[in-house]
């Protein structure tokens, strides 16, 4: 988990579940890109949002007949992402392109009670979220379980636990939508899944470079496309041997230090700040990390992203940070995050005596295995 910079409006949303794909046996209409025939509908009308522009309002509308059956007949420039409210709680989120056409058919009063099928994409979205309703009830079960041990004398030991067990869980997802885009990543649909998958990890960036290298022919032009590919740009930087940009912050006592001072050492560069929650649950990895290795030729150079000098020095006073550390307390203005295009934090870079990249956002064990591997 890691703070990030804004708010990231994912094209996912736990309530939109596409469920198991059936074949449908409603007449094909030419011009329709969604039709269906759905009960338990609370509305005479259904809308059809363009997520390119969600605020415009509906670009086209369905009146839906006595038995539950819709038709948009909009025509798109280009594939892009819809939305449609079946529901007070179920929204469907789907890769229209004219020329195509999906079909939604069930019961909208469960979000288990739907079927879609029509097109690749659509099946594609159906499958990750039919797994992702699955994945969800694993989280929420987790939490009912951690919630009865609140007041657990050993609590602080079990929230490890806990974590760990959270992490497992979201490494299914991320494993499933990695095996959804090995089995084919020129689906449009792979945009939205890719929303799920931390840029930050570095096992996932080959995922990015695959998705967006397959669609970049077809879609070069749509706006999911570039953000995609923006995405993949940005996590693409720093991949190992590549060096990085200078930083020359002051310390807390105002004096300029410079990264390349640190030259002939294994440095972390660590962007962190007092505020960050995931960033002080991670310093107690990283002091560990400190002490085992300092003497083999191994530092710490943190750049904290507070405003607050006060809170900064308090915090690396709490946490034992005994390494250096620089700030322009300007937040996310921060000149070196500007220069290292870090948009959430924890981040960090490890780096060679040379300044050359070994690895990106290496956490818990990953960053003393690297370091044993470097070091020993």
């Amino acid at each position: 988990m890691m703070i990030r910079k804004g708010l990231i409006v994912s094209l996912f949303l736990i309530s939109t579940l596409l469920v198991a794909c059936g074949n449908s046996d409603i007449e094909q209409a030419d011009k329709s890109i969604l039709k269906g025939k759905v009960s338990g509908l609370n509305s005479t009308e259904l809308y059809l949002i363009d997520l390119v522009n969600p605020k415009k309002g509906p670009v086209d509308t369905a009146y839906v007949d006595e038995n539950g059956s819709f038709s948009f007949d909009y025509q798109p420039e280009m594939k892009a992402f819809y939305r449609i409210s079946l529901s007070e709680n179920i929204n469907l989120i789907l890769p229209l392109a004219s020329g195509e056409q999906v079909v939604v058919e069930g019961n909208a009063t469960r979000a288990d009670g739907l079927n879609v099928s029509g097109t690749p994409d659509a099946i594609r979205m159906m499958e990750f979220n039919q797994f992702l309703q699955g994945n969800f009830a694993k989280q929420q079960a987790l939490n009912q379980e951690f919630q009865t041990l609140q007041s657990n004398p050993n609590r602080d030991s079990l929230i490890v636990v806990f974590r760990q067990r959270f992490q497992a869980i979201e490494e299914e997802k991320h494993e499933k939508i990695r095996q959804l885009v090995d089995a084919d990543p020129s689906l449009f649909a792979n945009i939205a899944l890719m929303e799920q998958l931390p840029a930050e990890d570095a096992k996932n960036i080959p995922y990015y470079v695959k998705v967006r290298d397959a669609l970049a022919g077809e879609f070069s032009q749509s706006v999911f496309f570039q953000g995609l590919d923006q995405k993949a740009t940005q996590a693409s930087r720093f991949m190992p041997g590549s060096d990085v940009p200078e930083i020359n912050l002051p310390d807390p006592n105002g004096n300029l230090v410079p990264l390349s001072s640190l030259r002939g050492k294994v440095v972390l560069i660590d962007f962190w700040a007092s505020w960050c929650k995931p960033c002080r649950q991670e310093n107690p990895n990283v002091v560990a990390a400190y002490q085992k290795f300092k003497d083999k030729g191994f530092t710490v150079y943190g750049v904290s992203l507070d405003r607050n000098k006060e809170a900064w020095v308090k915090a690396i006073e709490q946490d034992q940070l005994s390494w250096t550390h620089v700030s322009d307390l300007k937040f996310w203005q921060s000149e070196a995050a500007q220069d290292y295009g870090v948009s959430g934090i924890p981040f960090a870079l490890l780096i060679d005596e040379e300044g050359k990249v070994i690895g990106k956002n290496l956490r818990g064990p990953a960053l003393h295995k690297t370091l044993e591997q470097v070091l020993n």
